[in-house]
Order: C-alpha cells, then sequence, then structure tokens
C-alpha cells in the first residue's frame, strides 16, 4: 500500500492568539455560485453552498488555528440602512431559494463545529464583524496575549476594518484561492487608499451592488485621485472651493462633488461598518472548543461528503495548536496522509509487472506528463495508468538529457541547483511495451483532454485506438454554460475532491518551476491521483450523461471528432513566411506613411497609440465635437465604435482608423504568425477546442483561424499566406449563423424561417 503526501507550507507568527470571524452570508453567496448546482444527495437535496461554506472553514481552520472562532449572519428584517435610504439594495437580484434552502445546514455545520452564531435584528453580518474584531482587541487583556483577527469572507466589504490587529482573508477564482489582506495588500488593491479610506472611496465612487449611489459620475480614478489629495470627503468638501483646487481638478469633477454633495456623505454613512454594536460578545465565549468529531462525521456521511471525510480526519480534535515553541511552529512543513494505492513505475522489472496486469484490462484511464503543454513537441515524462478507485500506477521515463539546470528557491527545494530526472525507463522501452495495449481498439481508454493525451502518445509514432470516453468533454456536456472543466475543477464539482493543483506541484511567480524539475516522489503521486480521478470521474459522468440523455451525442458526436481534430493539429497548415516578411516592409511603409500625416494634420507629434494623447488631440486641439461620443473615466472615448459616429467631422478620423486597422494586422497577425511556425515541419500548428464555446461549436486558439480577417483587402492579403501543398488547394467554407439556423429550423418557426430565406 503506497501513500499521497500533500505539501504545504503553513506560516505561523508567534505569540499571537487568532480570533477567526466567519462572514458566513459572503461565503454562502460566493459558493453558491463558485459550485454547480448538479451538487446534491441522492435525495436531491442541493449541497454547493454548504459544501463550499464547509470547505472554506476546514482550510482556514488548518492554515489559522484560531484560539477563537464565530459565525456571522444577516438576518431577515431589514437594517438601519434601509431606514436610511431606501433604496439600499433595491437593485439586487433576489437569490434563488436553492440558496436560502441551505442557510439551516449551514447553520447545522457551525453548531456541529461548536462553533458560536452571532446575528442581530436591524444590522448586517459586516455590522457584528466590525464589532467583535473591535471587541477583541479591547479584551486581550483579559487572556494576556495579543489577538490577531482574521476575517473569512467572501467579498472585499469589510477591507475598511484592516489594520495592525485585523487582516481579511477571501476567497477567489470561485474558491480555489485565498488572498490574505493586510494594510500593505489593502494599500496595493487600491492604488495606494489605506484600509480607512475605502469608506470614502465607496462615499465617491458608490456600490452597484448594494446600489449606494456615491458622487454620480466620479468613477474608480477620479475618487482615488481625490482621496489621494484629501484622504477623507470631509476634507474635500472643505478645501472644494480653494484656488488649489480649481486648479487641479478639472471644473466638471467639482460641480458634480457639490451637486451630488449628499448623496457622498450619505453613501459614506451606508458604506461605513459600525463597530460598535451591543451584543453579547466576549473572547471566553468565542473560544475555540472541542467537537465531537463523530457528530461531525454523522452530518458530513448525511450530506455525503465524502471528501471533506477525510480532511475531517487531518484536522486535530482540538482547535487550539500544540503548545509548542514558537520558533518549532513557524514556517514549518504539514505532510497531509491519505491512503492510495499508488505505485511508481521505474525499473524493467517493474514495468514487466505492470504491463503484464495492463494487458487484462478491458477499460483504463490513462494520463500523459509532459516537460510542457506543446503536445506535439513537448518531451514525454511519464504515463500514469488507473482501472480501480484509488489504485494508479505512475511509468516514469528518464529524460534524454542530462543537464543541471539552475532554480530559484521553491516551495518544494530550497537548492540552489538540482539536477534534471535522470532515474527511470528508456522511453524507446516503455513505448515499445505499451504500443500492443495503445494500438487494441478491443482496449478501451479514458481520457481527461483525450486530444492532449492522444497526440503526446502518438508524437512516438504509436496509433492510439479505442478512445472511449473523455471526462472534460462530458463535464461540458453536461454544463456548457461555464469553462471550468479542468479535472481539479470537474473532480471538485463532482467528486467533492480537491485534487493536488500544479500550483501547489510547481509553485508559482517566480518560484514556479518545470515538471522536469519535480521530485520524482511528488510528481508520480501528482500524475497517479490525475489517472485515478480520470476513472472515478468516467464512472460518475457516464450514469449522468444517462441521466440527461446526452450520451447518445457525446458517442455519435463529440467523441469520434476527437480523433479528427487531433489529426487536423498534427497535420497543421502551411504558412508562406516569406511573403508575410514581404507584407510586412509594405505595411511598415504604410503605418509610417500614415503617422506622418495624422502628424501634419493634427499640428504636432504625439503618440497616436495614446488614449490621453489622442483625446487631447481630437477633442482638444481640433475641437471635434462630442456630442455623440461617450464619456469615459479619463475623458472621451476614442474606440473604433466611437470614431465611427465622427466619420465625416473631421479627415483625421479616417486616417487614425485606417492606421489602427494596418497597426493592429500587423502585430496580430503578420508579426505574430510567423512565431508559431513549428521547428520541426515548418507548418502552423493551431488548437482546436471542443469545451469553449457555450453554444457547442468548435474554436481555435494559437492562433485563431476564424478570426482571420478577410472584409478588407488588407486583412485579405494576409489570407494569402496561408497555402495549401503542391497538387491541394485550400476551402475556406462557413455556415453563417449556423445557430440561429438551427434554432428556426427545429421550431419551425415561420417568421425566422422567412427572414432566412429572404
Amino acid at each position: 500500500m503506497n501513500t499521497k503526501y500533500f505539501l504545504k507550507k503553513i506560516t505561523m507568527p508567534a505569540k499571537k492568539e487568532k480570533l477567526i470571524i466567519i462572514d458566513g452570508n459572503a461565503l454562502i453567496h460566493r459558493s453558491f455560485h463558485a459550485l454547480p448546482t448538479t451538487m446534491k444527495t441522492k435525495s436531491g437535496e442541493i449541497t454547493n453552498a454548504v459544501y463550499g461554506f464547509t470547505t472554506v472553514l476546514i482550510k482556514a481552520l488548518k492554515e489559522f488555528k484560531p484560539e477563537y472562532i464565530v459565525l456571522t449572519m444577516d438576518r431577515k428584517e431589514k437594517t438601519f440602512r434601509h431606514e436610511e435610504y431606501i433604496g439600499y439594495k433595491a437593485k439586487r437580484v433576489k437569490a434563488p431559494d436553492e440558496l436560502y434552502a441551505q442557510i439551516p445546514r449551514i447553520k447545522d455545520v457551525a453548531a456541529a463545529f461548536n462553533i458560536p452564531l452571532f446575528e442581530k435584528a436591524g444590522f448586517e453580518a459586516d455590522d457584528l464583524i466590525g464589532t467583535i474584531a473591535s471587541l477583541a482587541k479591547s479584551q486581550k487583556s483579559q487572556v494576556k496575549s495579543h489577538v490577531e483577527n482574521i476575517i473569512v469572507t467572501g467579498d472585499m466589504d469589510t477591507l475598511q476594518l484592516v489594520d495592525n490587529d485585523t487582516k481579511v482573508y477571501t476567497m477567489s477564482r470561485g474558491l480555489s484561492e485565498s488572498l490574505l489582506y493586510d494594510i500593505e495588500m489593502v494599500k496595493k488593491r487600491f492604488d495606494g487608499l489605506t484600509p480607512k479610506q475605502v469608506i470614502d472611496y465607496k462615499a465617491l465612487r458608490g456600490d452597484p451592488s448594494d446600489n449606494i449611489p456615491g458622487v454620480r459620475g466620479i468613477g474608480e480614478k477620479g475618487a482615488i485621485e481625490l482621496l489621494k489629495e484629501f484622504e477623507t470627503i470631509e476634507n474635500l468638501y472643505k478645501n472644494i472651493d480653494l484656488q488649489k483646487t480649481k486648479e487641479q481638478f478639472k471644473s466638471r469633477t467639482l460641480e458634480l462633488l457639490k451637486t451630488h454633495k449628499q448623496d457622498a456623505f450619505m453613501s459614506k454613512k451606508l458604506a461605513t461598518i459600525k463597530c460598535d454594536v451591543d451584543i453579547d460578545f466576549s473572547l471566553d465565549k468565542a473560544r475555540a472548543r472541542d467537537f465531537d468529531i463523530n457528530k461531525v462525521a454523522a452530518l458530513f456521511n448525511e450530506l455525503e461528503f465524502k471528501s471533506l471525510l477525510t480532511r475531517l480526519q487531518e484536522l486535530d480534535k482540538k482547535l487550539q495548536p500544540t503548545n509548542k515553541n514558537a520558533a518549532d511552529e513557524q514556517n514549518k512543513f504539514i505532510y497531509v496522509q491519505n491512503n492510495f494505492d499508488y505505485h511508481l513505475v521505474d525499473t524493467e522489472d517493474k514495468l514487466k509487472k505492470f504491463i503484464a496486469k495492463l494487458k487484462k484490462q478491458k477499460i483504463f484511464a490513462y494520463d500523459t506528463e509532459t516537460a510542457n503543454f506543446n503536445s506535439l513537441e513537448a518531451e514525454l515524462l511519464g504515463i500514469s495508468f488507473s482501472w480501480k478507485k484509488a489504485e494508479a500506477y505512475y511509468v516514469q521515463i528518464k529524460k534524454q538529457k542530462n543537464k543541471e539546470t539552475k532554480k530559484q528557491d521553491s516551495l518544494f527545494d530550497t537548492e540552489k541547483k538540482i539536477a534534471e530526472q535522470t532515474t527511470g525507463l528508456d522511453v524507446t522501452l516503455v513505448m515499445k511495451n505499451l504500443k500492443p495495449v495503445f494500438t487494441d481498439e478491443k482496449i478501451k481508454k479514458i481520457c481527461h483532454n483525450a486530444k492532449f493525451d492522444i497526440e503526446v502518445i502518438e508524437s512516438q509514432n504509436i496509433k492510439v485506438n479505442g478512445v472511449y470516453f473523455d471526462t472534460m468533454i462530458a463535464s461540458y456536456l453536461l454544463n456548457p454554460g461555464t469553462r471550468q472543466h479542468s479535472l481539479d475543477a470537474a473532480s471538485f464539482n463532482y467528486l467533492n475532491y480537491t485534487k493536488i493543483s500544479k500550483d501547489d506541484l510547481l509553485g508559482t511567480g517566480r518560484n514556479k518551476i518545470s515538471f522536469s524539475e519535480v521530485p520524482i516522489e511528488r510528481i508520480y503521486l501528482y500524475s497517479c491521483e490525475d489517472a485515478d480521478f480520470t476513472f472515478r470521474l468516467y464512472e460518475e459522468l457516464s450514469k449522468e450523461l444517462k441521466k440527461t440523455k446526452l450520451s447518445e451525442l457525446f458517442f455519435n458526436i463529440e467523441m469520434p471528432l476527437i480523433e479528427v481534430i487531433a489529426e487536423m493539429e498534427k497535420t497543421g497548415i502551411a504558412l508562406d513566411v516569406k511573403y508575410l516578411a514581404k507584407l510586412q516592409k509594405d505595411f511598415f511603409k504604410k503605418i509610417s506613411s500614415l503617422t506622418a500625416k495624422i502628424h501634419d494634420i493634427a499640428g504636432t507629434v504625439f503618440n497616436i497609440n495614446s488614449t490621453q494623447q489622442l483625446q487631447d488631440v481630437l477633442f482638444n486641439k481640433l475641437n471635434i465635437p462630442t456630442h455623440l461620443v461617450k464619456r469615459t473615466k479619463t475623458g472621451y472615448s476614442t474606440g473604433a465604435d466611437e470614431l465611427t459616429k465622427l466619420k465625416g467631422q473631421h479627415e483625421i478620423i479616417d486616417l487614425i482608423s485606417e492606421y489602427r486597422e494596418l497597426a493592429k494586422l500587423q502585430s496580430t497577425y503578420i508579426e505574430a504568425l510567423p512565431k508559431l511556425v513549428s521547428i520541426k515541419d515548418g507548418r502552423l500548428h493551431t488548437s482546436y477546442n471542443q469545451t469553449i464555446t457555450a453554444t457547442g461549436r468548435l474554436s481555435s486558439t494559437d492562433p485563431n483561424l476564424q478570426n482571420i480577417p478577410i472584409r478588407t483587402e488588407e486583412g485579405r492579403k494576409i489570407r494569402q499566406a496561408f497555402v495549401a501543398r503542391e497538387g491541394y488547394k485550400l476551402i475556406a467554407a462557413d455556415y453563417s449563423q449556423i445557430e440561429l439556423r438551427l434554432a428556426a429550423a427545429m421550431s419551425g418557426d415561420k417568421n425566422m424561417i422567412k427572414a432566412f430565406k429572404n
């Protein structure tokens, strides 16, 4: 039995006790909209919000190990803000009943963890959060230690509370990532404004989500500029009539501020979180106490949170951290252990035994690991296989080159240099043994993003037959309205399981390393998990396809298409690079000529690509009328649509439009396309995507062949760069408005049919 370890670094400040304050409603809404409503129990109870809330709770408990914890919630009654402004939250769309139905369950979760609940009629959860954070500071003498507040939330409303004793821990990218806001992070988020100034920012900018009006006409940039100068709206209005203010800010801005002064101060009152609500809070009542793990497990079983049961076992029964030396607690690594039967195949003897097992299987899932994400050119590092839940094998392939690679300190390794992977099996030996299995169409293969894995294996001169099920395409068919169809997302959405992410494995930012640099002890566990959960998803999604009557579409159209587009990608298309080089010279001359003409007409040399400089030339120097043009935060718009409205107003408009068209064609196509040509065969290999568009049509990237211009003469010149091999011709075909035509045919709507026929 092998064991999987998930590595995570937790930085724990010394000599601080922590109070976690959970913003219940914010997390509920974030979770409900981040996770699909297909997450439900066998009895049909929707649990996506409960699952998301519980996931964040467990994550916060593990990461911060708090001494104190509370949950705050909104109540149904209107608050003092509704009395202050009748329009408060008036435009907010009522959340679905499926969300509200989960609130009692979330309270059940909190109760199971012995987390006290705070809610009060007439006030929002944010006001209780502010009050609890304030009271915790005043009561720290009672516990004779420094108490740090961690506000766990799903939105940005509580950033105004951040100070030396309070941080905000918020979710991003759905629930997959988190950010911990301290004072400096808030300043970075608001371009230098302090947390306290966030209130004044909302007073000027407003908050559409809560229907807080702010000062109409003052945008994000304008609000920040004003507050950098005056700090608060009180000081702003105190100095609004000074000559210095009039010289520094546009008269239009000052006029808006004066007109909407009452709105500004009302908005500040609405945006300010109260920190003095009368509640019965004490740190002693909030102390994190033992919870009955069996009680929590029983609730998780009832909710069918299988993966959370595993994570629950990882938590200590006591939330208080162990009383270890603070220095030992800092920057420690936690290895989280789960029982999986994962095997590393890295010797010829192991390979022989593995192949014998593999040949007996009628169906299996496989996943390839490569040095980069170019399936046609990437070096193969290994292949993982699974045909049984919680069991997987990783066949390690030796790198062809043995060299030393420099790397920066990462989460996984503090050495300055590491030797690239030199252990493993020879790729020729591996593929020779796997060829009979991959070519056997009677053995069914399951993949997640099968096109990629097919291309990787076939780059080794092995034809892959019997590709039976692609879990990524199944996820897409079941939920085409989202783009979240990665293996991580699908495992989370359909199996309630959080996989080891690529960021966990490779790191992020400047500390990011390549797959070839990851120690084999980690990469084989990661890859085995991929194959394991691809197989599990197959078992789950095949049932869902049958339930939703999508099996015929999946097996008869989508799956056969994979092999077709994989072949299209491998074949590629020829590009006349010499022709494009000549075209680039022609475009450069035309762009230079247009630039000179524009500067001559404007009477000044300026950067045509600069929005602000172009605004100044068009509307100030040349006094072109602006009554047709939209106004933005920075002035009148110079976008393509707005310039179209100005055609005929001045000769410079047509020249600028022509300049922009040529400049875009040059940068997007003439300069970019040759860089995408493969050094192996001199052809351009675009990627065709089956799981991007909500309508089901194919799309392409790198480059997007559907966007190659055709309407203008200059655009058609670029199309000429795509050439056929000798003896062949290229045919471009497009079914105009295919989705609407299908709708007309299937509905039999007479008016729609008439519109197309005429």
